[in-house]
């Protein structure tokens, strides 16, 4: 019986600990050649309304990008130039931020967003 709690414990752990991914930034290099510091700040908006992100530049090169979803909601930065672009978490509500890590599917959001961002550049 001892083990059989034992064992349930540690899938329960296990699971538990799926649930979350370490916070990091995402760097990005702009793959098309013909991209101007306009034409990344264009793709990057145009990204961000396609997938639902409410985003407005910030200052020159950041846009700051908000997604709310059934309750939770995630801040970020995105930081760009011709070359490359980053984004970065700024703040959460209801995603298990801990300081180190973030309910996982923030990185799901953040993901799909820099696939449309890409997509938006090669159509430029």
């Amino acid at each position: 019986m001892l083990k059989k709690i034992a064992l349930i414990a540690v899938v329960t752990l296990s699971l538990a600990a799926c649930k979350t991914i370490p916070v990091t930034d995402y760097n990005q290099q702009v793959n098309a050649s013909n991209m101007t510091k306009e034409s990344v700040e264009k793709a990057i908006l145009s990204g961000c309304q396609q997938r639902q992100w409410a985003c407005k530049v910030e200052s020159d090169g950041v846009i700051a990008g908000l997604l709310n979803w059934r309750g939770k909601q995630i801040k970020v930065g995105i930081h760009y130039d011709a070359k490359t672009y980053t984004i970065k978490y700024r703040d959460s509500l209801n995603l298990k931020y801990d300081g180190d890590s973030i309910h996982k599917k923030y990185g799901k959001w953040v993901n799909n967003l820099i696939r449309t961002i890409d997509s938006q550049m090669f159509t430029m």
